[in-house]
């Protein structure tokens, strides 16, 4: 069982912009998304915040740390994925990167240590691989309609959640066929995944409102209680696993033994989606009511 945590709400964006996804980065700023603002924003480790627009009509999703100052950005409507640090204390637009599927609907996305970057695509069954010259290419899964939508990596393997088809798919190394798992559950529902340091994979099921755990093969479940709806996943340092219970806002922890810990949101409705582990332990969470909350050990 985690210990008791303090945590602390710092509102972002203006009312109905929607903190969506977070990604913390090794200098310690956190990036959010406002999803429904069309903004990137990036918390300084000083409690200042800066703001970038990604234009009308964007809808910034998913974010992930690339490099120690910069991140990669999923612009579901806009088909393209940006690549975003800092100059001056202001966000700056490094690059971006057009997904050659139209409305392929990027959504999920992971970096790796080589410099590529993966994605998924929410409506063209596939998965976009970026290389280090920002060159695109597409891998279809092979599951028609099976809403491809979160992803996570250790090492050279990937790990994706398929959400309207209750799987789990597996790539291990850069060409090598997708194995499928198939979670407990009917619907299941998979949303966010997450690979543990001890190699587990952990994966929110919204619709079956528990945590599903693959380890060495054999698949597990913590339940939640029904209506939780658990979204996101983040590991923790232990083999363990953070989680967002946004319907029932709530953070939950999930020891690798499945032991459960639920820790009550201080306000209601605050709709928690995208959450990340920082490397002193710190808990980020977006909260889509207008805040990113801090939660760290009390």
């Amino acid at each position: 069982m985690t210990a008791a945590v303090r945590i602390v709400e710092h509102p972002v964006g203006e009312p109905g912009e929607g903190p969506y996804g977070v990604a913390v980065t090794r200098d310690g700023g956190v990036w959010f998304t406002l999803v429904h603002g069309g903004r990137v924003g990036r918390l300084s480790p000083d409690g200042t915040v800066a703001y970038l627009s990604l234009g009308d009509g964007s809808q910034p999703s998913l974010l992930a740390a690339a490099t120690e100052s910069t991140v990669w950005v999923t612009d579901s409507t806009g088909n393209r994925l940006v690549h975003l640090g800092l100059r001056d204390a202001a966000i700056d637009l490094i690059g971006e990167v057009a997904v050659p599927t139209p409305d392929a609907q990027p959504f999920g996305v992971v970096a790796l240590d080589d410099g590529t970057a993966w994605f998924t695509e929410l409506n063209a069954d596939a998965l976009g691989r970026i290389d280090i010259l920002g060159r695109v290419e597409e891998y279809p899964v092979g599951r028609a309609g099976s809403f491809v939508s979160m992803i996570a990596t250790t090492g050279d393997s990937l790990w994706f959640t398929l959400n309207a088809a209750g799987l789990v798919g597996h790539v291990r190394g850069g060409d090598a066929a997708i194995a499928f798992t198939e979670l407990p559950g009917d619907p299941s529902g998979p949303v966010g995944i997450a690979v543990a340091a001890d190699g587990g994979v952990w994966v929110a099921q919204i619709l079956g409102d528990a945590l599903a755990h693959i380890h060495r093969g054999v698949v597990s479940e913590v339940p939640l209680v029904q209506g939780a709806k658990p979204h996101a996943v983040a590991a923790d340092s232990d083999g363990g696993v953070w989680a967002t219970l946004w319907g029932a806002n709530q953070l939950a922890h999930a020891t690798a033994d499945g032991e459960l810990t639920l820790h009550d949101l201080p306000t209601a409705e605050s709709e928690p989606h995208g959450l990340a582990v920082a490397a002193d332990g710190t808990v980020w969470v977006a909260l889509e009511s207008g805040a990113l909350a801090e939660v760290a050990p009390s």
